[in-house]
């Protein structure tokens, strides 16, 4: 009797709900004159075919908490991690590649941890019967105990360890070693930054001159010292730009206080040692390119370090924000009402500008001058992409600008109040689409992923039920998918490819819906329906014994008609606490 009143429920529930659909009610937010594509609940397949032929490693993070998450290489699942599982995706920070994952795992039945790298195969490559965190360098293996992350506090050192992967040697590591940097292809230099505990003091901080017994030690492969900095720190100058080969930044305290009192390029390999005027500190901007600013005031060197000698590119008397080849944008200008000032290289030609930034995927850099002209320049070549005239918009007393890639741009307007009152985006070819004047502004938008026709933005708007949605958008204002959960991109994903939300799925999308990989991330069902009706609440735990698909025509049957009820304006007939005003659409994040 049950499965037969059932069959007529889900029957009668297609009914309603196919009856709801054709009336003039939507349940959706009016649909945008502009192209809107694929909504993203169409998409039928778990895997994409194409996404199958990528064959690099990618780190999809758990969506309910710190722990857990998958790796995937292509749309192969190697690791589906527990939520006590710890993972990192190890990029070596030389080569640029990724062909190995480390995770750390709980004992069962213990509060012991391992930790276990694995291949690009997915197979375990070698296993520490401790818990670490890891760091691929050069082709080493930089382990660091974290039993020992706080031990330095504790007067004590030795959770440094380092490998040869190519043959799994452990490599020599001074006893007081606090940290690894590895400079070169296989690590022939090894830079240790180091702490002596002085005699007679059990834990660092009783220490009242900590930072002076800090040094940098750098050593060969076999431990041999090659050279020793007292009261000095070392760290790494690669950035989103470029590495910078053998140049590392070195700071030197100038007291218990842990202030810098000067910073220096060294070369590990060569011994060169750049001080700059007057106790430099040292910055990075661009591919191979380095600054070093005056500390007594704003006079900057510029350096090319791509080479195996530092070469001089100029003396400036403001800092380097950025550096292409053709020309400089500096902090600091003749003109109080901009903050920034261009410099043709080539012709010494200055330009004030109001807003600057870069793009870190591409290299690419904006600026939007004085006079209202965005100019793009390629971080790597110096090439101007983009030469275009600005059309501000009149309610706008602030401007924001974003850079993209291939010669696009992003500009946001904000009332005196921080009200969003326009988006513009902008290419070579000038204005491709202004909000101005639209109805609904978007609160915000920024870069999503890169595609073959231009990049996508992900935008959002102040709901009336408070919710947190994105839609989707290309350079031209056209949307493209709506009311997405969530929607964001990590590096390293490849082009049109970005981590999405919909509904009950969670992972890898395109921009036209279609799910490269997901997840289903249904709250347990104890705590899924918190806050609804009882009955209602033992309604839906009924998705535990039929599908979703099923689930959700069955639904139609109680709450079609309240639906349909509640799209009309001035109704009394529904309570306020009524199932139909709880239940989520298939676009709404599920309430948690």
């Amino acid at each position: 009797m049950k499965t037969t009143l059932l069959r007529l429920s889900r029957r009668a529930a297609c009914l309603v709900l196919a009856g709801g659909l054709l009336t003039s009610c939507s349940l959706l937010p009016a649909a945008s004159p502009r192209h809107e594509g694929t909504a993203s609940s169409q998409a039928p397949q778990y895997y994409s075919d194409a996404w199958l032929s990528d064959d690099s490693l990618h780190y999809l993070y758990s969506y309910v908490g710190n722990g857990g998450g998958t790796i995937l290489r292509g749309g192969k699942v190697l690791y589906k991690a527990s939520s006590s599982d710890s993972i990192q995706l190890l990029k070596d920070t030389l080569t640029g590649e990724t062909g190995h994952y480390f995770v750390a795992h709980s004992t069962p039945g213990t509060e012991e941890r391992t930790s276990t790298l694995y291949d690009a195969d997915g197979n375990a490559v070698m296993t520490f019967p401790y818990a670490v965190s890891a760091t691929l360098s050069g082709g080493l293996l930089i382990l660091r105990d974290d039993a020992d992350v706080w031990a330095f506090e504790n007067g004590t050192t030795g959770g440094i360890r380092v490998y040869d992967l190519a043959t799994g040697a452990e490599l020599p590591v001074p006893e007081t070693a606090l940290d690894c940097i590895v400079v070169d292809e296989g690590g022939q230099r090894l830079v240790f930054n180091c702490y002596d505990l002085p005699e007679g003091l059990t834990y660092a901080y009783d220490d009242p001159d900590q930072p002076l017994h800090q040094y940098v030690l750098v050593t060969d492969r076999e431990g041999n010292v090659l050279m020793r900095e007292d009261g000095c720190t070392a760290s790494t100058l690669a950035s989103y730009r470029g590495g910078f080969a053998d140049w590392l930044d070195l700071s030197w305290f100038r007291g218990s206080d842990w202030g810098i009192a000067r910073e220096a390029l060294y070369n590990v390999t060569t011994g060169e040692l750049l001080t700059g005027e007057e106790d430099s500190a040292v910055s990075a901007c661009g591919v191979g390119v380095a600054c070093l600013q005056s500390r007594q005031d704003s006079r900057s060197v510029l350096y090319d370090l791509n080479s195996g000698e530092a070469v001089e590119l100029g003396r400036f008397d403001w800092c380097v924000m950025d550096y292409t080849p053709g020309c400089v944008t500096l902090l600091g200008s003749d003109d109080p009402d901009n903050p920034y000032t261009l410099i043709d290289l080539a012709s010494g030609e200055k330009t004030a500008v109001q807003r600057s930034d870069t793009d870190y995927h591409s290299g690419n850099v904006a600026v939007l001058t004085a006079n209202n002209v965005l100019k793009i320049y390629d971080g790597t070549t110096g090439a101007l992409l983009t030469d275009v005239e600005v059309t501000p918009v009149e309610e706008g007393h602030y401007v924001s600008l974003t850079a993209l890639p291939d010669g696009y741009a992003l500009l946001q307007y904000n009332s005196e109040n921080y009200d969003t009152v326009a988006i513009q985006t902008y290419s070579g070819d000038g204005l491709l689409w202004s909000s101005a004047g639209e109805a609904q502004q978007y609160t915000y938008a920024s870069y999503l992923t890169n595609t073959a026709n231009g990049p996508l933005l992900t935008a959002h708007r102040d709901n009336s039920d408070s919710s947190n949605l994105s839609d989707v958008l290309d350079m031209e204002g056209n949307l493209l998918l709506r009311r997405l959960g969530s929607c964001y991109s990590i590096d390293d994903l490849p082009d049109d490819c970005f981590i999405a939300r919909q509904g009950f799925d969670y992972g890898l999308m395109d921009s036209t819906g279609q799910w490269l990989y997901r997840e289903s991330i249904s709250p347990p069902p104890a705590t899924r329906w918190r806050g609804l009706p009882v009955l209602t609440r033992r309604f839906f735990d009924m998705k535990e014994m039929i599908s979703r698909r099923s689930f959700l025509r069955v639904m139609g049957l109680g709450f079609g008609a309240a639906m349909l009820t509640a799209c009309k304006t001035g109704t009394t007939d529904s309570p306020a606490d009524s199932p139909a005003a709880s239940v989520p659409d298939a676009d709404t994040p599920v309430p948690s």
